[in-house]
């Protein structure tokens, strides 16, 4: 049970909406995460749910909409947990290296709702405002990036948030990518790597 998982089951427990809605969400985020997307029919989730189809088609308008009603507040999670817990006080290789080695954790145990979240925004399921606020709004990624930015003047100030969520999101991400998806084999020395490359990258001059 990943931590993004169980901290939103937590939350459909405590919602209030009405109990059939609540057993559709609950049940189709189970399947989603253990079988994928496209090998969850929504036949498959009337039956372990206990509902009729009917009731699902009542709530949700497809599959695709029942997803992205589950992948929204699912992106709240993943930012929030993402960017918690650091400790701004550290030097900035430290907190680069935690960064690195605890987030890249994060997004392997997560990796199956991330993967999910990149697919409905390519194939247009999310709408902008969904991942328009997961980065740009009051409590986004580009305003916690900016945040550090201040925090450590050796960060070149004419980087930009979006520059500096490339510089930090890039190598990370192609690391997770190269190692879940395409199964290509990563090295020891990886992380260090990736730490250095963000380093020099964000304390870079031009």
């Amino acid at each position: 049970m990943t931590q993004v998982l169980a901290n939103y089951e937590e939350q459909l427990a405590n919602a209030k909406m009405p109990a059939g809605k609540k057993k559709v969400l609950t049940t189709a985020l189970k399947l989603f995460a253990n079988n994928g997307f496209h090998a969850t029919t929504t036949a498959k989730i009337a039956k372990q749910a206990g509902v009729s189809e009917g009731t699902i088609y009542k709530y949700f308008s497809s599959k695709d909409d029942l997803l992205a009603k589950l992948l929204q507040p699912i992106l709240i999670e993943i930012k929030n947990n993402f960017f918690s817990n650091l400790d701004y006080k550290t030097d900035l290789p430290s907190l680069i290296s935690f960064i690195v080695t605890d987030r890249i954790h994060f997004i392997e145990v997560n990796f199956d709702f991330i993967r999910l979240i990149f697919q409905e925004i390519l194939t247009g399921q999310l709408t902008d405002k969904s991942y328009q606020d997961f980065f740009s709004g009051h409590d986004g990624v580009l305003v916690k990036l900016q945040k550090l930015q201040a925090t450590f003047p050796e960060i070149n100030p004419k980087l930009t948030p979006p520059q500096l969520a490339r510089i930090f999101i890039g190598p990370i991400l192609t690391y997770v990518l190269q190692n879940k998806l395409l199964g290509l084999p990563v090295n020891d020395d990886d992380l260090d790597i990736i730490q250095k490359q963000i380093l020099a990258n964000l304390t870079l001059k031009y």
